[in-house]
């Protein structure tokens, strides 16, 4: 009985710890406020979830996006997930691959400026030597070597570029298989989309079968979207599964661990 007394008392100090966690604008209807409704309603939390909550909501304060308004896509990288919101609605949700540990996806805040279908890939500089050694697919344009569209493509047959984000983008991928893995924190940084063609087409306000009909074609094309549609791209190891309680993500950058938990962050002004 003792045992169990001390645990409640400790799960009663960390619900408490929760629920007075400072947020001076907190909207009803924000993340913040939706990730702390989830978990108050745990009545027993425990000490992993007590940082995963805790860091996750030290990580929203401050970050500047709005679900709420108008169209807006959260890249969540500890879930390897992205969902795409409209006027704080989830309208579409899809499995990603994000950044490895050595590699990681950056937390920022950004808009949509063009989305591109059958993009050709400009291989960084970083992996260039690694990819030449490994394929012979790819041409040599201005000193960068670059691969055309096509099934072999990683970037996939769409491209959803983010506005001065140093070459991190939301794009398909030309290895399907990897989105059945539990554990997704594989890429060399960006956002590998399992529903790259219906997020797209989303952004663009384009029916999805159009969409694909114009990458059947082959051809490059640049799509601006019509009307601002911003995007984050979150570490959230605390978010509200789709029954509305509390589910524990991976921590993979070990975020929750650090004494900040992981507040530091490059945001893009949007």
């Amino acid at each position: 009985m003792a045992t169990l007394s001390a645990a409640a008392g400790q799960a009663a100090r960390a619900s408490a710890s929760i629920a007075e966690t400072d947020f001076v604008t907190e909207d009803p209807a924000s993340l913040a406020s939706l990730i702390r409704q989830a978990a108050l309603a745990n009545p027993f939390p425990g000490s992993a979830e007590k940082a995963a909550v805790e860091g996750t909501l030290a990580r929203l304060r401050g970050l500047a996006f709005d679900h709420t308004r108008g169209r807006f896509i959260l890249a969540n990288i500890a879930a390897a997930e992205v969902f795409a919101f409209q006027d704080g609605a989830e309208v579409l949700r899809s499995r990603a691959v994000v950044g490895a540990p050595r590699t990681r996806t950056p937390r920022l805040t950004s808009v949509v400026p063009s989305v591109r279908l059958n993009p050709p890939w400009y291989v960084p500089a970083s992996i260039a030597p690694a990819v030449k050694a490994a394929s012979g697919s790819f041409r040599l344009v201005n000193g960068t070597l670059v691969q055309p569209p096509g099934p072999r493509n990683p970037l996939g047959p769409v491209r959803i570029g983010l506005e001065a984000s140093d070459g991190v983008y939301l794009h398909g991928t030309s290895d399907p298989r990897l989105f059945a893995r539990e554990r997704r924190a594989l890429s060399h940084g960006c956002v590998r989309v399992e529903r790259a063609v219906d997020l797209a087409a989303w952004v663009l306000d384009m029916p999805p079968d159009l969409v694909r009909a114009l990458v059947a074609t082959g051809r490059t094309r640049e799509l601006v979207p019509v009307g601002e549609v911003r995007v984050a791209l979150a570490y959230l190891t605390a978010w509200p599964g789709e029954d509305g309680r509390l589910v524990l993500h991976p921590d993979p950058y070990g975020l929750d661990r650090l004494p900040d938990k992981g507040v530091t962050r490059r945001v893009v002004p949007s």
